[in-house]
């Protein structure tokens, strides 16, 4: 309960609702059936503007328990506000009794997306000592969704999702998240969206993220709109139209909205659908920064780091990231990190690097997710820990890192930080293998070749092998040769073998070196050639396999030397020659900071251009400096 410290009021809501703004792309209705009949038809804004009039005494008198009623509805379908004001009257006990525990779980819900006066009073709560149990918010959930709670589901499926109050299921919180969509839950439209986007609990389906963004955005949903531009930027359920996407972002920053101005502030500096302004991009951040945007506070950092719109100014740009961040930025944090790592404009210091990557983890960032779970892993600036490796890596997952998902993968089947569960392992790589990510195509053919968490089926192992062998990962170049030689997935084909152990062995591969020797030295699916043979004998012998490197020591009286333990550079090459997106965005890192090798800005790019297309996010955003600069 609260000390006697935390005030109640019980005042009219006259008085708080003079902090209200309506969003700035609603029409605000005078008329009281007017908005009945919106209200009647769907219209969640409807339903709060009759709890605006009703509280506030609008064309009739002050009723406060038909005011309720409206902000209830409204709230129980996702608006914000009025999620908030629901909060209020259960701490206030204003039209119901005092409920400190009703009145939390309705700031949480606002608190979620941001609400500042929800954040501030759960705050106070806390400070007064309020003991909020995660597993008594899950009971409370489940009960009212026995009562027709719409909120409540999908409140239940984020729980679901992040594994709170009750261990994380993605399929669940799907199934819920759908539900609470179907009933019009303006949250649950988005959050589905963003899950068939990234294929999380359910095939991609970038048709129905876009419609889901779309319906969102009509009922008013805040986010909406800028999801819908985004997908018209990226082509995302629609025709890609970066041109569109600048209109629509203008149009929408004309109207006063501060997260829209950033946005706007953003494609100037990065050239999306226009040419590229930073004079423009300060000035759209400055603007929106005064519109109370913390984003545009990150937005201003990049400016003043790297001298863009602005005069250079380090200490001022290092001040905006730190205030972003205690704000909430995850952006900003992940800078501030990378920063602290590199030494770069403040002091190395690897402790305040993985302070502030941790931060953005927790702050939803799947990007930080996953680098925390990498230093987890590998022990870097905090010590290692396969358990906190595999939590920050299923959370990664489940915001769609197909990478993150292939470690998930490898955890279960090798047992690592949790029991071991290969049909658990085989679910995420065959969720990984579907977002693209070669590995786990890979390991999906292999399971499927072997019968691990599978029924073993070698035509469908042939066709996974075959998708990432086309994509040039050697080890599945290395399996499909295999089947042609041996008949196995395919007919026997030698000559076609041979054709894929070349790709394979030109990629690193050792046995596929030694067998492309073998087939040139016996004249197998090709003419006899000597000199092919002994160059791939000799690069198999140089890797340490011991019976090429004794075939060509008693063929050619050469001695041949095995190289040497593989460098950090060597190791990341390999990786990244195999179609491992992070191993080539750290190769596009060495070559552009000269790291291990001597400076290459167009091997960087070439690296970084191969990550991006596998959707890895600082590679993008690497390719799309290295655009603007060009411009």
């Amino acid at each position: 309960m609260l000390t006697q410290d935390m005030t109640r009021s019980r005042s009219l809501y006259r008085r708080i609702y003079s902090i209200f703004i309506y969003p700035h792309d609603h029409q605000r209705i005078v008329s009281l059936e007017d908005l009945k009949k919106a209200a009647a038809d769907g219209s969640i804004n409807a339903m709060f503007e009759l709890g605006q009039f009703h509280a506030l005494g609008v064309s009739a008198a002050v009723d406060e328990e038909e005011s309720f009623k409206w902000y209830k509805a409204a709230a129980n379908l996702g608006h914000t506000a009025s999620e908030y004001m629901v909060g209020e009257c259960y701490s206030n006990g204003i039209a119901v009794e005092i409920n400190d525990l009703e009145a939390v779980l309705w700031y949480v819900r606002a608190a979620e997306k941001g609400d500042r006066r929800s954040i501030g009073a759960i705050s106070l709560y806390t400070e007064n000592y309020f003991d909020f149990n995660a597993a008594a918010a899950f009971d409370h959930y489940s009960s009212k969704i026995k009562e027709g709670d719409t909120g409540a589901s999908y409140m239940l499926s984020r729980f679901h999702f992040y594994g709170i109050g009750t261990p994380p299921d993605i399929d669940v919180s799907f199934k819920l998240c759908e539900t609470a969509a179907e009933k019009g839950h303006i949250d649950a439209m988005c959050e589905l969206a963003v899950m068939y986007r990234n294929g999380v609990g359910a095939e991609k389906d970038h048709d129905k993220a876009y419609e889901l963004f779309r319906r969102a955005a009509e009922q008013g949903h805040r986010t909406a709109p800028l999801a819908l531009i985004r997908c018209h930027a990226e082509g995302i359920g629609v025709e890609k139209d970066e041109k569109k996407a600048f209109e629509m972002i203008s149009a929408l920053a004309d109207t006063g909205s501060a997260d829209a101005e950033y946005e706007l502030g953003r494609y100037y500096l990065e050239g999306i659908g226009t040419e590229a302004d930073p004079h423009y991009a300060f000035g759209w951040f400055s603007v929106a920064s005064n519109h109370g945007s913390v984003d545009a506070l990150y937005g201003l950092a990049q400016c003043y780091q790297r001298g863009r719109g602005a005069d250079r100014d380090r200490k001022k740009a290092v001040e905006l990231y730190k205030t972003a961040s205690d704000l909430g930025q995850k952006d900003a944090m992940v800078s501030l990190s990378h920063m602290y790592a590199d030494g770069r404009d403040v002091p190395k210091n690897e402790n305040e690097a993985f302070k502030w990557m941790l931060a953005a983890a927790e702050h939803d960032s799947e990007y930080a997710q996953f680098a925390v779970a990498r230093r987890y892993t590998e022990g870097k600036g905090v010590s290692k820990d396969d358990r906190e490796a595999l939590k920050w890596f299923l959370r990664s997952a489940q915001n769609g890192n197909a990478a993150a998902q292939f470690n998930v993968a490898e955890a279960y089947m090798n047992g690592r930080g949790v029991k071991r569960d290969e049909k658990k392992g085989y679910s995420w790589f065959l969720r990984s293998a579907k977002n693209g990510y070669h590995r786990s195509q890979y390991h999906v053919g292999v399971c499927l070749s072997k019968g691990a968490g599978v029924a073993k089926d070698i035509d469908a192992a042939f066709e996974w092998h075959m998708l990432a062998a086309n994509s040039g990962y050697g080890k599945s170049q290395y399996f499909i040769a295999q089947c042609y030689s041996g008949g196995r997935g395919a007919a026997k084909d030698d000559k076609k073998a041979l054709e894929w152990y070349v790709k394979a062995a030109s990629t690193g591969h050792v046995l596929a070196q030694y067998y492309a020797g073998h087939h040139y030295a016996n004249g197998i699916g090709t003419k006899p050639d000597e000199a092919a043979a002994i160059k791939w004998y000799t690069r198999a012998a140089k890797q340490g396999h011991t019976y090429s490197r004794q075939l060509i020591e008693e063929c050619c009286n050469k001695k041949v030397i095995p190289v040497k333990e593989m460098t950090p550079f060597e190791k990341h090459m390999d990786e990244a020659i195999n179609g491992d997106a992070e191993s080539q965005y750290i190769i596009g890192r060495y070559y552009e900071e000269g790291i291990g090798i001597e400076k290459d800005v167009n091997e960087a790019k070439k690296w970084y251009t191969k990550a991006a297309l596998q959707g890895h996010f600082n590679a993008e955003k690497a390719m799309t400096i290295y655009v603007k600069q060009q411009k």
